[in-house]
């Protein structure tokens, strides 16, 4: 068996290993002392996959961060010493496709369209590169739209730092360009990426289409193949590629044909739970109120639930059923609470394509950002009143002007 053989089975394995112990935390989530001790073997699991994926990029300083960041996640610290170790920098926010259930998608308006210019970009890695273990260049639109995408993520490869892509592959071209020169394969493995993402979601081009419509499988299917077949070719162990599959009603059967799909590609498939937006349901397309009467913003709810929610799942689809039943979900009940145990304020951050970081990756209003760093520099912006402010919702209640506009004070932990 070769090196690289070696190399993939332990990141299976130890994959499998998480995947395991994250089904029997919330298996036993009700049962208080086996929960705690799922817990337990659930973050040494995490702990061990995520210190053996990035070995190449650790280093003392990076793991006494996330040390620090840890301990001031268990307890709750408003104010974070340390810097999180993991980042969404978006790269652009426009996308090609229309997928249901995302808020670009349908054509919410957000924050205007753009993108990242590699001068921002390259002084935003470099102003985080000491702590910072694994970078996302995806958000709301598809990265591989950005012309500078392969260099990007170069740039933070040389500068030691994981790399992850998410892409519905829709911009992604198999021939190389007129003239000459490498085609967009050859520079996505070459330019050092770790992981890719593809969105799939689902095995068939009926089921597929429902999420994405007007786009066709068999084209997706083909560009991951010459991305496999590119990589083989040079002798990379890099990009990973596994296919998504968010998981509705429209799909859900098809879990096992796209498992095999997966693997027949030499791909991972990675299941998730949708996120209905249910948030979004009394606005209109410009994010302003609709002002709809609670009954009929209540039978809306039940509805869109209807519509999407799958019929079998996990602990996230629970709040979903809850929220169908009573046609609402009450915010205030997690105002110093949380139903899901969310790590984004201290771990993690997002950086917008305009410059301005909000709390995590939900975040899509304006009203939600946290302050800009093309203004004035991250660490001023992490430590900020209002990002301390998110924080204290997860264990006291906020109260007056630090309750308005704080993305987390009416949020359960988990995309709504």
């Amino acid at each position: 068996m070769t090196a690289l053989n070696i190399t993939r089975e332990v990141d299976g394995c130890l994959a499998r290993t998480v995947a395991a112990t994250s089904s029997l935390k919330a298996r036993t989530r009700s049962w208080r002392v086996v929960s705690r001790l799922f817990e337990g073997v659930d973050f040494l699991a995490r702990g061990v996959f995520h210190v053996w994926r990035n070995r190449r990029y650790l280093s003392p300083i990076k793991l006494a961060n996330m040390a620090l960041v840890n301990i001031q996640f268990h307890f709750k610290s408003e104010y974070v010493v340390g810097r999180p170790y993991r980042m969404k920098i978006e790269s652009t926010n426009i996308c090609n496709t229309q997928c249901q259930l995302c808020p670009t998608g349908i054509g919410l308006e957000g924050r205007p369209k753009g993108k990242m210019t590699f001068e921002q970009y390259a002084g935003l890695v470099d102003q985080l590169k000491t702590t910072l273990v694994a970078l996302d260049l995806s958000m709301w639109g598809d990265p591989l739209i950005v012309p500078d995408i392969f260099e990007m993520i170069r740039y933070a490869h040389d500068r030691r730092i994981w790399t992850y892509i998410s892409s519905n592959l829709h911009a992604f071209k198999i021939k190389p360009p007129r003239g000459g020169g490498k085609d967009q394969a050859t520079r996505l493995v070459e330019s050092g990426l770790d992981l890719m993402t593809c969105s799939l979601h689902g095995a068939t081009q009926a089921t597929y289409e429902i999420y994405q419509p007007g786009k066709r499988l068999d084209e997706s299917i083909e560009k991951i193949k010459h991305i496999m077949a590119t990589r083989d070719r040079i002798g990379s162990k890099t990009p990973d590629i596994q296919l998504n599959f968010v998981v509705t009603k429209f799909n859900e059967h098809e879990r096992g044909d796209f498992k095999k799909l997966a693997e027949s590609l030499g791909c991972r498939a990675v299941f998730s739970w949708a996120a209905l937006n249910t948030r979004f349901l009394n606005k209109d397309q410009k994010l302003q109120p609709l002002g709809l009467a609670d009954d009929v913003l209540k039978k809306k709810t039940r509805d869109h639930i209807d519509k999407w929610l799958p019929t079998q799942g996990g602990d996230r689809l629970e709040i979903y059923r809850e929220m169908h039943e009573r046609g609402e979900l009450n915010g205030e009940d997690y105002n110093g609470k949380k139903a899901f145990g969310c790590s984004w304020p201290w771990r993690q951050s997002v950086i917008n394509w305009d410059g301005q970081v909000v709390t995590c990756c939900g975040s899509f209003e304006q009203w939600e950002d946290m302050g800009n760093v093309f203004e004035q520099p991250f660490s001023r912006v992490w430590n900020s009143r209002k990002y301390r402010m998110a924080r204290r919702s997860f264990k006291k209640k906020v109260e007056g002007a630090d309750a308005k506009d704080n993305p987390c004070a009416t949020c359960p932990g988990v995309m709504l």
